[in-house]
């Protein structure tokens, strides 16, 4: 699972659970595109870096979720290098038990705790165009959290971060995390015309042409909102969404229930925005009905 990876030029990622891209500038200063998911992926990549003579400059942080930012802390420690990420997310990166709160709409439970609660936050600066070495982009890819973005280096390679997932997460989670549904579902239409030499998504093995996985996304989302808007019609929250998960062959344990809670809600208001469903207090229920067509 662990394999380090030349993707063009000077562009390299390191292949694990969360990819980790980096960019050698040529002068073995690099700069790294996230940071590792756990403790495993920070010490192979910093194996890998150390074998290279080089040393971490920058690290870019796409969005602060924490298989994304578990390497801040090392990696600033180690080398003194500067953290950036975009605003809001650099909060989130700084003081990573935040997370939980909107991830599992509260604290945690048990499993998860052992996680979430590890001081892994560091600081981090506000990600601005001009921070970065000339050749680099940076470009909003909102959707999966609350202000991601992608970052293309000056080979044409783009890292997507968690813009876009494969197949078998959405098989696997049914509803795999997306904070803003329909951001997201723009935003897969957007990356399907992004020009480059290689696409870099956080969870998915680098290729060579994403239109066809970012047109997957997009399709996968909007059939997941038709979902629900076929099953809602005078349904609590419980109800519809145990209608949902039973037509997408969905089975929890406390954890996964939790964040995929989440995720449903984050569907409803894709459809409370798009007019589709309207929500209201029924006594001490929280009502969802399908508002009429003219």
């Amino acid at each position: 699972m662990f394999e380090f990876v030349h993707c063009a030029g000077s562009t390299y990622y390191l292949r694990c659970f969360s990819n980790i891209g980096v960019y050698d500038p040529g002068d073995g200063n690099v700069i790294l595109i996230d940071s590792g998911d756990h403790k495993k992926s920070v010490s192979d990549l910093d194996a890998a870096l150390t074998e290279r003579g080089w040393r971490v400059k920058l690290i870019v942080n796409t969005h602060a979720h924490g298989d994304h930012i578990v390497g801040n802390r090392f990696f600033k420690e180690k080398y003194g290098c500067t953290v950036y990420a975009p605003e809001i997310e650099r909060i989130l990166a700084e003081f990573s038990t935040l997370e939980p709160t909107y991830q599992y709409l509260g604290v945690p439970t048990n499993r998860k705790r052992n996680f979430f609660f590890k001081p892994h936050g560091t600081h981090a600066e506000l990600l601005t165009p001009d921070v970065l070495p000339e050749g680099f982009e940076i470009v909003s890819l909102p959707g999966h959290s609350m202000n991601m973005f992608g970052v293309k280096t000056p080979d044409n390679v783009w890292f997507l971060g968690d813009a876009l997932l494969g197949e078998a997460a959405f098989e696997e989670y049914g509803l795999p995390l997306f904070y803003q549904v329909n951001s997201a579902i723009a935003t897969a239409r957007a990356i399907a015309g992004f020009q480059g030499v290689c696409f870099v998504p956080a969870h998915v093995e680098a290729v060579r042409d994403i239109r066809e996985l970012a047109l997957y996304n997009a399709a996968a989302l909007e059939e997941r909102k038709a979902l629900f808007l076929k099953l809602c019609g005078g349904k609590s929250f419980e109800e519809l969404f145990a209608d949902v998960s039973n037509a997408l062959g969905l089975r929890f344990d406390i954890d996964r229930y939790s964040k995929v809670s989440l995720t449903a809600k984050c569907f409803l208001q894709a459809l409370i925005d798009d007019g589709a469903i309207t929500a209201h207090m029924e006594g001490s229920r929280l009502v969802y009905d399908v508002i009429a067509q003219p």
